[in-house]
């Protein structure tokens, strides 16, 4: 659920050792040509001793129209120089793998296509100390029968765990839109692609690369709720500008974002926005302008983001929200107006908070 650019969780679903990873591991013990799956000390392990990728799904199927899927997961054959040696069944010739790979599947249908958010790791010059540098390759690929078409990438070396640690991948679906997140301690939005999403139910879960060694921590999907109300207005940027330039009232006007203090692990700022503060009933509505980057396909300037209603205290607010899938946000939720330049909107549940600058124009 993204307000504001924050993010809290609608309707998920976990797997983890406290349900025995019930969505991912159906088979206890279960072993398959070149691949065994196990949970061993409280997390999914899966190794693939195959030349081919491996697919797990959640069982669990996803009829939202959009949707998060985010892994806790490490691939323990990720470690700088290690390589998995195996026989090709086809040649009879032994293999080496260097390099494997991971990474989590979304969207995939009945037919069996799928798109992947695909890891790796490489050094630069593996043999020079001085001027190596280990990084991690973030492929977005989608795989239709026996082809797989690449369709964004990117390079990530900072934020992420680079050898057999546990990072946190995400993926935030909507229709057409995915937005790929990736990060040890804290995600960082990587890949944002436009991507159609497949008609009727989809599956989510995670993929094992050649010789890999999968170790999962838990995995959270999260479904939007039906709660959506609409975010329409009669402004238009030339309406808005008209207006604003003849207001004499102090509070209104174009407040661009400034900063934020925020509990990441809660809470994640999905975009740096400008709103417009327009007066209406006992307050004032808060108009998107730009901005955003989560979801961003699906604001367009002047759709309705919140309203603040006045209370008995001068500057202060009660504060209503609307996030990025329309659903409206209104617990606990109060907003600030200092001295007529700062507007301060506050979630004293997630223990943040994020403000805006009054800005003379737009420019």
């Amino acid at each position: 659920m993204v307000f504001a650019g924050l993010e809290a969780d609608g309707k998920s679903y976990y797997n983890s050792a406290a349900n025995g990873f019930g969505g991912l591991f159906p088979h206890p013990g279960m072993r398959m040509a070149g691949r065994y799956k196990a949970i061993v000390e409280d997390r999914l392990v899966e190794e693939n001793a195959t030349l081919s990728t491996a697919i797990s799904l959640d069982t669990t199927g996803v009829n939202s129209s959009s949707y998060r899927y985010q892994l806790r997961l490490a691939n323990l054959n990720n470690k700088q120089g290690k390589t998995k040696s195996f026989k090709n069944p086809i040649t009879g010739e032994k293999e080496t793998v260097t390099n494997p790979q991971w990474g989590l599947v979304f969207n995939m249908d009945d037919c069996g296509n799928y798109c992947a958010v695909v890891l790796s790791c490489d050094n630069s010059t593996p043999f020079d100390d001085i001027t190596d540098q280990r990084t991690m390759q973030v492929t977005l690929v989608k795989n239709v029968g026996t082809s797989t078409i690449e369709l964004a990438s990117t390079t990530v070396s900072k934020g992420v765990s680079l050898e057999d640690d546990l990072n946190t991948v995400c993926v935030d679906v909507s229709d057409h839109n995915v937005l790929v997140s990736i990060g040890k301690d804290e995600l960082q939005e990587v890949l944002e692609v436009p991507v159609s999403r497949p008609t009727g139910t989809v599956n989510v879960g995670y993929l094992v690369g050649a010789g890999s060694r999968v170790s999962i921590e838990r995995a959270v999907l999260t479904l939007d709720n039906e709660q959506q109300v609409s975010a329409t207005t009669l402004w238009t940027l030339p309406s808005l500008d008209e207006y604003l330039a003849n207001s004499t009232d102090p509070v209104e006007g174009y407040y661009k974002y400034l900063d934020r203090d925020m509990e990441d692990k809660w809470l994640r700022l999905g975009g740096r926005y400008t709103l417009a503060v327009v007066r209406a009933d006992d307050g004032y509505d808060l108009i998107y302008i730009d901005g955003a980057q989560v979801k961003k396909s699906q604001w367009q300037p002047c759709m309705l983001k919140g309203h603040i209603t006045r209370t008995q205290f001068t500057g202060n607010y009660d504060l209503s929200w609307i996030d990025a899938t329309m659903e409206p946000i209104t617990d606990d939720c109060y907003a600030t107006i200092e001295n007529g330049v700062i507007l301060t909107l506050n979630f004293p549940v997630f223990k943040s908070q994020v403000r805006f600058a009054k800005v003379m124009n737009l420019d």
